[in-house]
Parts: structure tokens; C-alpha cells; sequence
């Protein structure tokens, strides 16, 4: 790693690119954010690596990991601060090129997001000066091509940068990846925190909206919580990460007391319910540990029933009339308000408008939004096979929902001309997008062994272990008297420990 990290002028030939430059590339290609991908892969990314993959911020949000490293014990908090205090102390001509590669080759062995806190405390307990805190951060945040040395120049410019690093966080916080960091610098920085915090979580969608919004928890700003309730709780990960915190940061019990609620406002307290609701028990608070839900609720119901019929709308009242059909076992809410609610919701669902307004948004096969209706017609007990026939004859894209319901809910006579569409489609689906196909398709496909292994078949090649994996377990799955001989020696030979390939499970 010496010798390839520390970058004084851009990007060397030949070199791994920097992440700022990355950054640069995907700002001129796609503007200020979100970018695709969440701006994976990182220039350090490396796609053969065995290890389980996070999107951007994803292993520092769920996981908290010691890097593998050749024997290597990552320093601590403490002996980060040593090293850098020692580093800043030295005398001129200063902090020079091997002195920083040095630095990079501690840094890549620890964990950014386990030594954060414990380095940004010794840092402010020893008083190192600002400006030489400001200046490391600066160069490793501008020059690092590996994420955690960057990771740790965000920190150090949350000690002791300022406004004139506002664009260089900005920048490099949307990378999702790196937005945990960035926002925490910022908040820590800029003299108007909660306003460049803001700034940054509209630039990101997954991790990084979760991380951002999180900073953003104690903010009394009135534009920052009308945007939390609106739009601020959404991102591309769950909902459910950042709905609580919406609703009690944002006020949603006042914001819908208000005579005229706007329909951003209705939309946006309809989606925080409901990912409340689908919530309870899961990763997040849910609506039972919300205080204000009953008033909430029961005002949300009101607003819902003099509003016209939207889908969207249908979908969050499905998710909060199920919350009330299997609530947990110890609601804290009165049992009368309990009652009520029940009903209110029940009732509400069961309005005509819900029904009329699934079959009029399936009736048109080549919407782009077909699939959101399919949960709402198995709620509300509707059988639309001739309009999901109809949308998989206009050959969406494998990955469309559509298939997956349509396989579910179809009988064996049905589920044969839903699987030759599906096979004809194949044919002209590109990787990788082909190997994810495939590999949503095996897991449908043990219930469907007289017309299945066609697309079985197909996952012989697939480069992925997974698809071949998953499609050898639904193989297994299929009664003895059903197999075709191609497919029963496909699975004998399987199931035939091969020494080219010691890594494959078998059924």
C-alpha cells in the first residue's frame, strides 16, 4: 500500500484514482446528487473480493467490523491520536510524502467507524491546534484513494475545519459511502450546521439520507421538519430507518392539526405511518412507540376519507389497517381508542372507491407504476389474472414485480404461459441484470416443477454461484416422477463433488 495512496497532484498514471476525483467525475457526469449506485463502486472497491459486499455506508450503519488484515492489530483511538500528534509536531519542513503514506498504512488497518469517537475525544482532550488538524484532514480527504484514511480526514475536518471546507464535505459526503462522516463534519464546522446538513441529505437517497437525517434529530429549523415530513423520511434503503424520527423532529401531531394540510404533507404523514406500522418490531420504532399516534391517527383517517383516491394513499392505509390486524401484544394505547381505530381503518379500506380504483390503474397493461396495485388487489381480494397476463405479454423487464405476483398467485395452467413468456424474454435480457432474473425466478420456480426447468436450465451458465445454488435447491425440491432425464442428470451431476470447484454447495 506505501507509495500508491499519497497522490500530490491528481491522479498519477497508472495509480488508483482518488475519491475526490471520483466524486468530481460523477458530479460532471450527473450533477450534484443522488448519484447512480450511490456512487459505487469507489475507486478501492475490489469486485473479486470474497467478502460480503455493503452498498455505499451500508457495513458502517449495520456493521461494526474489525478489518481483516494480515495478522495486523488496528491501532485504537488512543494510538491514532499518538501518531498524529507526533506527526503535527514534527518540525519543518513538515508533513512530508513518506510520512503520510506511513499514516495511510495505519489507517487502512482499522475501522474508521469503531475509532471515530474515541480519536475525536483524544484529539480535543490533548488541544492540538485546529489549523494542523484542518490541513491533515484536508490533504487526506483530497488525496486518499482508500476510504478509510479519507474517513478520518472527515473527522479531523470536523475538529478543526470551517467554511471554507463546506463544498470539499459536500462533495465527498455524496458519496454514500463517506455521507456519515461528512455530515457529522459539517454539523461540527459550519456555522449554520442543520442548513449544510440539509444541503448534503438531499444530495443522497440510501445510507447516506439514513445518516444524514439521523444528524438532523434535535433540529428546531421550521423549513428542515416541514421537509422531514414531506420528503426527508424517504430513502431508497427503508423507511422505516427515519419515520419515528420524522414524525416526533418534525412535529407531525402539529403539522396536522392545521386547518388546510397540503397534499405533500398528506402524502408524507400517510408514508411515515405507514412505515411505522410495517415497522413494529423491526429495525426501527414503530407506531406503538410513537406518542402522538392515536390523535395522528385518528386525524390521518379523516383527511384520507374527504381526499380523492390515490394508490399511494391506498397502499399506507393497507399498512396501517394490517398493523391493526395483528398489533402487538402490548399496545400502549387505551382500549377504546384501540377499538376505534380498528374500525375506523377497517372501515376505510373496505370503501368501493379502493376497488374501482385498483381496477382502473390495472386496466392499463403498460403503465410504468402497474405493480404498485398488485399488494392492494390481493387485499382487497381481487383476481385480475387477464390484467397481469396482459402486462407480461408487453415483455416488461424480468425484474418487474409483476412476475413474481403473477407466478404466486397463479394456478399450474396459467403459470406455464407466464414462464414461456418469461423464458422468451430471457433471451433478450442483458447481464447482470439476466443473473439477478434468474435468481428472483429459482426461488419461485420449486413450486412450479411441471413447467420450470426451461428457465432452470438457463442458470447453468449463469456466472453467479448463488443463481446456480438457489436453482439447484428448487432442482432438489421437484418429485423423482416430474424430471425430465435432461434435469435428473443435471442434478446427479451437481450433486457430484467436482475438485475444480471446492466452493459450491450442493443441495
Amino acid at each position: 500500500m506505501t507509495g500508491s495512496w499519497w497522490v500530490r497532484n491528481g491522479d498519477a498514471a497508472g495509480e488508483t484514482p482518488t475519491l475526490l476525483n471520483h466524486a468530481r467525475t460523477l458530479r460532471g457526469r450527473y450533477g450534484p446528487g443522488p448519484w447512480p449506485g450511490f456512487g459505487d463502486p469507489l475507486p478501492d472497491a475490489h469486485p473479486d473480493n470474497a467478502r460480503l459486499a455493503f452498498v455505499g455506508g451500508g457495513e458502517d450503519a449495520l456493521v461494526r467490523r474489525t478489518p481483516d488484515g494480515d495478522g495486523v492489530v488496528p491501532p485504537t483511538g488512543v494510538e491514532l491520536a499518538d501518531h498524529l500528534e507526533h506527526l503535527l509536531s514534527a518540525p519543518a519542513p513538515g508533513i512530508g510524502g513518506d510520512r503520510l503514506s506511513g499514516l495511510h498504512d495505519l489507517l487502512a488497518a482499522c475501522s474508521p467507524i469503531e475509532v471515530a469517537d474515541e480519536l475525536s475525544a483524544e484529539v480535543r482532550r490533548r488541544g492540538i491546534p485546529s489549523d494542523s488538524l484542518r490541513r491533515l484532514g484536508r490533504q487526506m480527504a483530497e488525496h486518499g484513494t482508500h476510504r478509510a484514511p479519507v474517513k478520518i480526514g472527515l473527522v479531523l475536518l470536523g475538529l478543526g475545519g470551517d467554511t471554507r471546507d463546506r463544498e470539499l464535505l459536500l462533495l465527498l459526503g455524496t458519496l454514500d459511502e463517506l455521507t456519515l462522516y461528512a455530515a457529522v463534519a459539517l454539523h461540527r464546522s459550519q456555522p449554520d450546521a442543520d442548513l449544510a446538513v440539509h444541503t448534503l441529505a438531499q444530495r443522497v437517497a440510501g445510507w447516506g439520507r439514513v445518516q444524514a437525517v439521523r444528524t438532523l434529530r434535535d433540529t428546531t429549523d421550521s423549513g428542515i421538519r416541514a421537509w422531514l415530513l414531506r420528503e426527508g423520511f424517504r430513502n431508497t434503503i427503508m423507511n422505516e430507518y427515519l419515520a419515528h424520527l420524522a414524525a416526533t423532529t418534525g412535529d407531525l401531531h402539529s403539522a396536522l392539526s392545521h386547518p388546510h394540510v397540503d397534499t405533500p404533507l398528506l402524502d408524507g404523514a400517510g408514508g411515515i405511518l405507514a412505515a411505522m406500522a410495517d415497522s413494529q418490531g423491526g429495525p426501527a420504532p414503530g407506531l406503538a412507540d410513537y406518542p402522538d399516534a392515536v390523535p395522528v391517527l385518528r386525524r390521518y383517517a379523516d383527511l384520507v376519507q374527504a381526499r380523492t383516491p390515490a394508490i399511494a394513499t391506498l397502499l399506507n392505509l393497507i399498512s396501517i389497517t394490517m398493523f391493526f390486524r395483528h398489533p402487538p401484544q402490548e399496545l400502549p394505547w387505551p382500549p377504546a381508542d384501540i377499538e376505534y381505530l380498528t374500525a375506523r381503518y377497517e372501515g376505510l379500506l373496505h370503501e368501493p372507491r379502493w376497488r374501482a380504483l385498483v381496477v382502473d390503474h390495472l386496466a392499463d397493461p403498460r403503465r410504468p407504476d402497474f405493480h404498485l396495485a398488485l399488494r392492494p388487489a390481493v387485499v382487497l381480494h381481487l383476481r385480475p389474472t387477464a390484467q397481469l397476463l396482459a402486462r407480461l405479454e408487453t415483455g416488461p423487464s424480468l425484474l418487474d414485480p409483476t412476475w413474481a405476483h403473477a407466478l404466486r398467485h397463479s394456478d399450474q395452467r396459467h403459470a406455464a404461459h407466464i414462464l414461456e413468456l418469461a423464458e422468451r424474454r430471457l433471451a433478450t435480457t442483458p447481464r447482470p441484470e439476466r443473473d439477478h432474473a434468474l435468481l428472483l425466478f429459482a426461488h419461485f420456480l420449486r413450486c412450479h416443477p411441471e413447467h420450470g426447468w426451461p428457465l432452470l436450465r438457463s442458470t447453468r451458465t449463469s456466472s453467479t454461484p448463488e443463481v446456480r445454488r438457489t436453482a439447484l435447491t428448487a432442482l432438489a425440491g421437484w418429485p423423482a416422477d416430474v424430471l425430465t432425464q435432461e434435469a435428473a442428470d443435471h442434478l446427479r451431476t451437481a450433486r457430484t463433488p467436482q475438485p475444480h470447484d471446492p466452493q459450491e454447495t450442493r443441495p
